[in-house]
Parts: C-alpha cells; sequence; structure tokens
C-alpha cells in the first residue's frame, strides 16, 4: 500500500511532481527575467497538485512515444541499440504531433 505522502508527492505516471515543478521554475526563470526584464510568463508556484499530475502524465506519453518511435526507427535500420540519432529524426514529427 502507498504511503500518503508518496500519493500526493508522486503523479500515477512515476514521474515525481517535484521534478515537474523544477522543470517549470527552470523554464520560467529565465535569467533575462534574473536581470530585470519583463518577462510576460510568470510561473505560480501555487500549481494545484491535479494540474501537476496532468503534466506529469504528459510527459511521461512524451518520453514513452519518444522512445517506442526510436526503437522503432532502430529496428528498421537493423541497429541493436537507440543512440542519439535516432531521437534527433523521430523528434520534429514527434513535436508536431503532440503540438496539435
Amino acid at each position: 500500500r502507498m504511503s500518503s505522502r508518496k500519493m500526493s508527492s508522486e503523479a500515477s505516471s512515476g514521474f515525481p511532481i517535484e521534478l515537474i515543478l523544477a522543470v517549470f521554475r527552470e523554464t520560467w526563470d529565465t535569467d533575462d527575467k534574473k536581470a530585470g526584464a519583463f518577462d510576460a510568463r510568470e510561473f505560480d508556484p501555487s500549481a494545484k497538485p491535479e494540474a501537476l499530475q496532468a503534466c506529469a502524465e504528459l510527459v511521461e506519453a512524451f518520453v514513452r512515444e519518444a522512445t517506442a518511435r526510436a526503437c522503432a526507427l532502430a529496428k528498421l535500420e537493423d541497429e541493436r541499440a537507440v543512440d542519439g540519432s535516432h531521437l534527433e529524426r523521430i523528434l520534429p514529427q514527434l513535436l508536431l504531433d503532440f503540438a496539435g
């Protein structure tokens, strides 16, 4: 049985909520903003846990799909392992698919 702390701090996807928060903070806390420049994107650290869990599930879906596509490409090329070139080649279409 999962503890209540684990249930609240980790999304059902396996990505820790703290990781998602760290990615969001890194994305929105730019050097320009720290230097005093105006940045229209403000990060709200009081994001609801449900929203963070939904984001974690989306990130997991993206990672799983990228992995599956890269593996399929490597298999088509009779490669025994996936490398960065496989990821680089599937990434443009993957981003388009997730954007739509």
